[in-house]
């Protein structure tokens, strides 16, 4: 019986490495195949392999890792590296830039050796079964790694031989010095932008280099002259920046467009679909191969293998909040200490959330595999109109993967005692949307407040009764922004394509024409409320005292939101003013009760009512 196994994955390993035969086609790589070879060869041949004893310990595979994996990783993201937002190095074609990303579907492994213990574990393989599987993984690793290692090489000739690099290169070197001549520039002006230095006698009155020493008091009609400038230097930079960086776009896709370029993506497509066909045929060898060592009742237990191998591989490509959401491992602490009926709900609860959510990995997976060159097609004819569309299609599915998760939470959390369920509820919430339920900087400052042993009783006392005030209102406005962004969400890609085609249409894509972004302003209200609890902080200990703890500092620089480095807080101060002036109704400069419930209205209008299965779930805030 043994003997027919190891004939069966041996006839398996020939058949998976000749699947690679029809890859020598294409424009051979120099020394790629000799490589790969040695690769194998340093493993030993078939039949050492064969012979107990002298295959060596399955843990020095799993330290070495999965090369096909590995190789994967490399030929998506690009092999020179892409720009930012851009097609990167031209040669490189789909294994750069956009696209780069677009094709690792393509070059994923739908097997790993480290998936050995996990496969005999589940089918309760026994010690004959658990070798065989090994070969067969081992083989299917070595062809993979091969069929990856030949196609990619052979798209990099192919982009090397193309002569696409050198399209444009005067223009584009000219555009990179250009570009880093204003970045010089700009460090000037932030320099010369600095505030005064000490004069000789406050120099004098410190040591040397250090950075307490005080500075001249300015007047305020000398910070809002610098500040002035400052925004007037930022606008400056800003708009010449932009004009150089549409230029790159406008070289870019003039390269793009050109018909050698156009020559390449269509000649490397061609070899990727090749590809695709050979992996699909090594995954469908390499399971019936597998199916046919099982018994009836380990064959029982495939669907269950696979459901649990599809959410390994795929719940982490999720793109979207509280998409990549495991709860297995939540849940098995949130279980431990309850009764057997209670434990029993919960793994029912488990097995349909396991269910429904295979089902929606399979149906993005299927719709990633059937798409993937449609999405290739239009990026080659630079349709932002059917690319954003298809990114439109996708999202859907990736909202079906995230909605089956967060109904299941709250589903558990109303089968489990309230104060687990509670904890089980944050901690899930925490692990799938970080940015909403991420601790606030008020909330850290208060927290270290709290530990202070210097406070005297009455101030300790504010300082708590303080905390609870905060905790309360910042759990309920991320419960609003949770709702908001299971409403309004979105892949980056999809903002991205969003600017090229306004690009495309000469519409401008500048910062702040977004400024009616749902999410922004959520966000927006909550670091208001934020900064409204630091300010009472600084009322109850003093203002150098909060600059002491953590998250206690004023704003200052770029602040949370970004912008052109080296010039002090224009853009949050732009920010705040855009919010005040939409929500400040009687222009005294401050959010009152009466201004927040409209805030809170707002929301509530612009949320519809919706926000994603489960709502809130008659669950409470997530810090109760």
């Amino acid at each position: 019986m043994i003997m027919k196994r190891i004939t069966l994955a041996l006839g398996l390993g020939a058949i998976l490495a000749g699947g690679t035969i029809a890859l020598a086609q294409a424009p051979p790589p120099p020394d790629g195949g000799r490589q790969a070879e040695g690769d194998r060869g340093s493993r030993g041949d078939q039949g050492q392999r064969g012979e107990p004893g002298q295959r060596g310990e399955r843990g020095e595979r799993d330290r070495r890792g999965d090369k096909a994996g590995q190789q994967s990783e490399q030929g998506s993201r690009g092999w020179r590296g892409g720009g930012r937002g851009g097609w990167g190095s031209m040669s490189d074609g789909l294994l750069g830039g956009p696209s780069g990303r677009v094709t690792r579907s393509v070059f994923r492994p739908d097997y790993l050796t480290r998936d050995l213990p996990l496969i005999v574990e589940t089918l309760s393989l026994d010690a004959g079964q658990a070798d065989v599987v090994d070969m067969l993984l081992e083989d299917y690793d070595a062809s993979f790694q091969m069929a990856v290692n030949e196609t990619t090489q052979a798209m990099q000739d192919l982009g090397d031989s193309s002569g696409a690099e050198s399209l444009e290169a005067d223009r584009i070197d000219d555009l990179r010095g250009e570009m880093q001549a204003m970045r010089e520039e700009m460090r000037e002006a932030r320099n010369a932008s600095a505030p005064p230095a000490p004069s000789g006698d406050q120099a004098a009155g410190g040591e040397a280099g250090n950075s307490d020493t005080p500075r001249p008091e300015q007047t305020e009609e000398q910070r809002e002259a610098r500040r002035a400038a400052r925004d007037a230097i930022r606008e400056q930079f800003r708009e010449r920046m932009t004009a150089v960086r549409d230029q790159f776009r406008e070289v870019r896709m003039a390269q793009l467009e050109s018909d050698v370029m156009q020559n390449l993506l269509t000649e490397q497509m061609a070899l990727l679909k090749q590809f695709q066909r050979i992996r699909i045929g090594m995954a469908s060898e390499m399971t019936d191969a597998m199916m046919g060592l099982l018994s009836e009742e380990q064959a029982a237990e495939w669907d269950h293998l696979s459901r649990h191998l599809r959410r390994l591989r795929q719940l982490s490509e999720g793109r979207l909040q509280g998409e990549q959401t495991d709860l297995g491992p939540m849940v098995e602490m949130a279980v431990v200490e309850l009764e057997a009926e209670q434990t029993a709900d919960v793994q029912n609860l488990m097995l349909m959330w396991e269910l429904d959510l295979d089902g929606a990995l399979a149906a993005r997976a299927a719709f990633d595999e059937s798409g993937v060159f449609k999405m290739l097609e239009a990026m080659q004819a630079a349709d932002f109109d059917a690319i954003l569309q298809h990114l439109k299609d996708r999202q859907r599915r990736a909202e079906a993967v995230r909605d089956v998760t967060d109904m299941a939470i709250e589903a558990i959390f109303a089968s489990l005692p309230t104060e687990q369920g509670a904890e089980f509820r944050r901690y899930a919430l925490q692990a799938g949307y970080d940015r909403v339920f991420r601790t606030s900087r008020a909330q850290r400052a208060i927290e270290a407040a709290t530990k202070l042993e210097d406070l005297d009783e009455e101030t300790m006392a504010a300082v708590k009764e303080l905390q609870t005030a905060c905790n309360l209102a910042m759990d309920e406005e991320n419960e609003d922004i949770l709702l908001v962004v299971r409403k309004y969400d979105e892949p980056r890609e999809v903002r991205f394509v969003q600017r090229m085609q306004q690009r495309a249409a000469g519409e401008s894509t500048r910062r702040g024409d977004d400024e009616d972004d749902p999410m922004r302003l959520a966000f927006d209200v909550r670091d208001e409320l934020d900064d409204a609890f630091l300010q009472d902080l600084r009322d109850i200990l003093g203002e150098e005292r909060v600059a002491e703890l953590p998250g206690g500092r004023q704003r200052s620089g770029r602040g949370d939101r970004g912008g052109p480095p080296g010039f002090d807080g224009g853009d949050r101060e732009a920010m705040r003013q855009q919010f005040m002036e939409r929500f400040d109704t009687n222009g005294d400069g401050e959010i009152d009760d009466a201004e927040r419930e409209k805030i809170g209205e707002f929301f509530r209008q612009m949320r519809g009512g919706g926000g994603g299965p489960g709502g809130r779930g008659g669950g409470p805030p997530s810090g109760a």
